[in-house]
């Protein structure tokens, strides 16, 4: 008798915290979201920030924001801020105290392409348009464009930002037709024929060989051109001197 007593106070005990998790959880989703806390995956937000990203979503939202957490349509707020063309990413989710919050991710301009149009071309080699908040500090491409010379400027500008004397002394690239390209230095009339997009490590290394002797020799500014397209050797120019009498 004991023993029945015993499971019948467990399974009223059980039974009653079911029926207070049923009602909290039927009360917590009938809780109202009144608006998304927005979180920028980077310490700078610089393309875009806080005011441009809530302006996109008052322009969406048709009282999607403000009714009960269960009719909240996470992946229709997502496709809204995706549509941003300054966001990479945007990840929208409810905490476990019925906050409605969205992780956003920025694009990354690599490069700047000054055309009939001016735009970036971001890490991932697609098109981003300019920011009205800030301009980044990028190699820029002009030239002969077309969607393979772009391809290929991409892979070009992303070998550049990973090697340190690249970063430091390349400033644009030249398109001169499709698989032929020319280098622009931060020194003046210094220019380095490239040609295609291949063998970017063996180009470099002979740009780098070429350079430190010419340091070493005090002759740097002496040239004005520098090929490095063919196989184990670089071709350079120097700049025409005339002396007047």
């Amino acid at each position: 008798m004991k023993k029945l007593l015993n499971a019948l106070q467990i399974l009223l005990l059980a039974s009653a915290l079911i029926g207070l998790y049923a009602f909290t959880n039927e009360r917590n989703n009938k809780r109202i979201i009144e608006g998304i806390e927005l979180e920028f995956t980077e310490k700078d937000n610089l393309y875009t920030n806080y005011a441009a990203v809530n302006k996109l979503l008052i322009l969406k939202n048709k009282g999607l924001l403000k009714q009960p957490k269960e009719k909240v349509a996470l992946s229709t707020i997502e496709r809204w801020l995706n549509e941003d063309p300054m966001l990479q990413n945007a990840t929208v989710y409810i905490t476990v105290d019925g906050a409605l919050r969205a992780l956003l991710t920025q694009r990354t301009p690599a490069a700047r392409v000054v055309t009939d149009s001016v735009f970036y071309l971001d890490e991932q080699g697609e098109v981003m348009p300019l920011s009205e908040f800030y301009s980044a500090r990028v190699p820029i491409i002009t030239g002969n464009l077309s969607k393979k010379s772009l391809e290929d400027c991409h892979k070009i500008v992303a070998f550049i930002a990973q090697d340190v004397f690249l970063t430091k002394n390349i400033v644009g690239i030249e398109v001169q037709s499709e698989k032929h390209y020319t280098l622009k230095c931060r020194m003046e009339d210094f220019d380095v024929v490239w040609g295609d997009a291949q063998e970017l490590q063996e180009k470099t290394s002979k740009l780098k060989a070429f350079y430190n002797k010419a340091i070493n020799d005090h002759s740097l500014a002496n040239y004005k051109l520098v090929d490095v397209r063919f196989k184990n050797q670089v071709v350079s120019t120097k700049k025409t001197i005339i002396r007047l009498k």
